[in-house]
């Protein structure tokens, strides 16, 4: 009896290693390993044939490593500088950092969401170091320095520039594909002539959304599109926007991850990429609350637990932290 018992007690301890996921995720953290099927993504990822995505940890900001086996992907670069309590003003070079622990030398394409520097800082950067193939981007003008810095380093290396908008499809290779939701061509054009009449459309609106698709598993990427975006991509295309990770809008601010859009997404998990004590108070404490209320019960945060990495072999899925 006294074997039996420490074999039920060995059991219980390693059920509860298991669930416990990744540390320090806040209020609402969930498991970091989505079952046999994550451990299924595991294999896929050691034999080459798996997509993984990792939310890096680049300080109050956005960027998104993306790699499919044959593509290497980078959604926005984060920013130049740190502005968290401690750092602010210092250089920020974690972006560069976190690329080298994912060995990283080339990058296919960088998909710039929006012309604001805690997602571009460091683009032109980017070009220059790494050779970019493809400069991803709305198309909307804008005088953001690092914005025309990036498109000057387009252009003097070469890179090609794509400008998209919702419907457009981009292959991210081995059966991986980006759907763009966001922005409309209407609101490209109607943004880019109000930029021409000395008028200041809301540029976190303008951000290039899209929907990552391998197999069945989907994640969202949002950049910092608003509540008033997200009802609309909800109205226009309702359960097709359902996906099992939602990159959260606008590093968790209250602005973003609307109710109606959280109903349409429906995620098992929410990525919030937010410096530690940034100025913001990101996330916000309502936009948590917002997702207890929609059962949203993973919730994995940047500030807290560092590099997220996501890893699927196309029907399951896993989850790990750097912290």
């Amino acid at each position: 009896m006294k074997r039996v018992g420490n074999f039920i007690c060995c059991l219980m301890l390693a059920c509860m290693l298991l669930l416990a996921g990744c540390g320090g995720q806040g209020a609402g953290a969930g498991s970091s390993d989505a079952g046999a099927a994550g451990q299924g993504a595991a294999a896929a990822k050691a034999a080459g044939g798996g997509l993984t995505v990792k939310v890096l940890d680049v300080g109050q900001g956005d960027a998104i490593l993306i790699q499919t086996g044959s593509q290497t992907i980078l959604v926005d670069t984060g920013d130049d500088k740190y502005y968290e309590d401690g750092k602010k003003g210092k250089a920020n070079n974690q972006l560069f950092e976190e690329l080298q622990k994912a060995d990283v030398t080339a990058i296919d394409k960088l998909i710039l969401t929006h012309a604001h520097a805690d997602h571009i800082g460091k683009a032109a950067q980017v070009i220059e170091k790494y050779g970019v193939k493809e400069l991803v981007y709305n198309g909307i003008p804008s005088t953001n320095k690092y914005f025309v810095n990036a498109l000057k380093a387009a252009k003097a290396q070469g890179t090609q520039q794509v400008k998209v908008k919702a419907g457009d499809v981009l292959d991210f290779g081995n059966g991986v594909t980006y759907e763009v939701l966001s922005p409309t061509a209407q609101q490209i054009k109607d943004d880019t002539a109000a930029i021409k009449a000395g008028e200041k459309p809301d540029i976190n609106n303008q951000s290039v959304v899209g929907r990552l698709s391998f197999g069945s598993f989907a994640m969202l990427l949002t950049g910092d599109a608003e509540s008033p975006v997200e009802k609309q991509m909800a109205a226009s295309y309702g359960s097709k926007l359902h996906c099992q990770i939602l990159k959260a809008g606008h590093h968790g601010s209250k602005s973003s991850s609307s109710k109606e859009f959280l109903q349409a997404v429906k995620p098992e998990a929410a990525m919030i990429s937010a410096g530690a004590n940034n100025q913001y108070g990101h996330p916000h404490d309502v936009t948590l609350e917002r997702y207890r209320k929609q059962g949203i019960r993973q919730i994995y945060r940047t500030d807290t637990s560092g590099t997220v990495t996501i890893v699927s072999d196309g029907s399951g899925y896993s989850v790990s932290c750097g912290k």
